[in-house]
């Protein structure tokens, strides 16, 4: 700012018009000069001897009249000095006043901000830059790069200029020494500029060593977590790795009662519950396998229980094709069970109603979700049901079952007709309560 200041004085002052008024002044005042003189003179000489009062007379004049030129021209340059330094004071307030707001805005700053020079050596400092390394400006004024920061030395630090210099949008991640000798981390950004015919490089720093020790506090509590969460996670799986086996335990007991009964209609019963609880056991295999311990991607589930009903009630006469068509659909661990036990009950009463032997057997599961709804169809092409309202009022455990499940816990509709085999049609929302 001062060197700019001095640069317009000294521009004033240079300008070829204040040479030419001195000049012109000069001229007129020393041209009206002598010819006063001249008159002077010649109007004396006619009235006095010369002999007797001319020397010193003359010498009077001369004084008298160049005096008085030497006044005029002193008068002349005091007031276009005077009018000089008005101008370079009002010029350097108004300079002031105009910096002011951008002097304010570089010492309040919260970033540290320098000037170097492409030699690394210091030109300017502002506040935050003395509060964050604990000199004062005096004392940062004129040091250099490799003083403050250790990972420079002399060549490496005038490179650093002038890559920064070359460098579009220059950033840098480095230590800074502070006058205590405490090292800090610093972000850095820098440009070039040129200034006075001569190049500068501005650099911006920022004190990262709060944000890393937070960074790295939140990176341990991070870590932190996923233990716990990978300990739950494990320990999540071991929960439903023992459920799916205690299930399994409770299928091998009914199907060893299975075997010891000799009654068709008992193990029809016993036969039908072993495979209830395969159909839960399977949600707890799936989530004890799987990535994802909350939810189960519903068409993997469907076909697996599908295979495992088949197996359980398909002998190898009998030929069935599945038609599976399920949406991608993620569903949680009790709508899971929910919707596999509806399943498991419509696929049971198929089987056992309508394939037969010797026949292209085919059963149809399909399963759209909707905005709102989600749509579950099943059908058979077996011969259909002449009384359709027998399905809706039935003693049979697997229809209350199937009722209780969609109008009860799923909040939904189930609708049977016939449609070259038995059809059912059920809507649930896609929303869990």
């Amino acid at each position: 700012m001062i060197k700019t200041i001095y640069t317009l004085k000294n521009f004033i002052l240079n300008k070829n018009k204040l040479a030419k008024s001195f000049s012109l002044s000069y001229v007129v005042i020393g041209v009206l000069g002598a010819v006063f003189l001249d008159k002077l003179i010649t109007i004396f000489f006619k009235n006095n001897d010369i002999t007797q009062q001319g020397p010193l007379t003359f010498a009077i004049l001369f004084v008298l009249s160049t005096g008085l030129i030497l006044y005029f021209m002193v008068n002349h340059m005091q007031k276009v000095i005077k009018n000089i330094d008005k101008a370079y004071k009002e010029l350097k307030r108004k300079d002031k006043d105009r910096l002011a707001p951008y002097e304010f805005a570089l010492d309040n700053s919260v970033d540290a901000i320098y000037w170097f020079t492409l030699d690394a050596r210091i030109v300017y400092i502002n506040n935050a830059a003395c509060n964050m390394l604990g000199y004062t400006k005096d004392e940062m004024l004129d040091m250099f790069l490799e003083e403050m920061d250790p990972n420079f030395d002399r060549n490496s630090a005038q490179e650093c200029m002038l890559e920064i210099k070359n460098t579009k949008n220059w950033t840098l991640e480095t230590t800074q020494r502070k006058k205590d000798g405490n090292i800090i981390n610093i972000e850095v950004s820098g440009h070039g500029f040129i200034y006075g015919g001569q190049d500068y490089i501005c650099a911006f720093g920022r004190d990262t060593t709060p944000r890393l020790e937070y960074r790295n506090k939140i990176t341990n509590m991070n870590q932190k977590l996923q233990k716990s969460v990978d300990e739950k996670e494990i320990l999540l799986k071991e929960i439903h790795h023992r459920v799916k086996n205690n299930m399994e335990i409770i299928s091998s007991l009914l199907t060893m009662q299975y075997r010891r009964v000799e009654d068709d209609e008992v193990k029809y019963i016993l036969k039908q519950s072993r495979s209830r609880i395969n159909t839960m056991a399977l949600v707890h295999e799936f989530l004890y396998l799987g990535e994802n311990l909350a939810y189960i991607n519903l068409e993997d589930y469907i076909e697996k229980l599908v295979d495992d009903i088949k197996e359980l009630y398909i002998s190898n006469k009998t030929h069935l094709e599945v038609d599976l068509n399920i949406d991608k659909l993620i569903f949680s661990t009790n709508r899971c069970i929910q919707v596999g036990m509806v399943l498991h009950e419509l696929c049971v009463n198929a089987l056992k109603y309508a394939f037969k032997e010797n026949k292209e057997n085919l059963l149809c599961i399909h399963i759209k979700k909707s905005k709102e709804n989600i749509h579950l169809k099943i059908r058979d092409n077996g011969d259909g049901l002449k009384n359709l309202d027998s399905l809706y009022k039935t003693d049979s455990i697997g229809m209350q079952l199937i009722h209780s499940i969609v109008e009860d816990q799923l909040d939904g509709t189930i609708e049977f007709k016939n449609n070259k085999g038995l059809e059912c049609n059920i809507f649930f929302p896609v929303k869990e309560d």
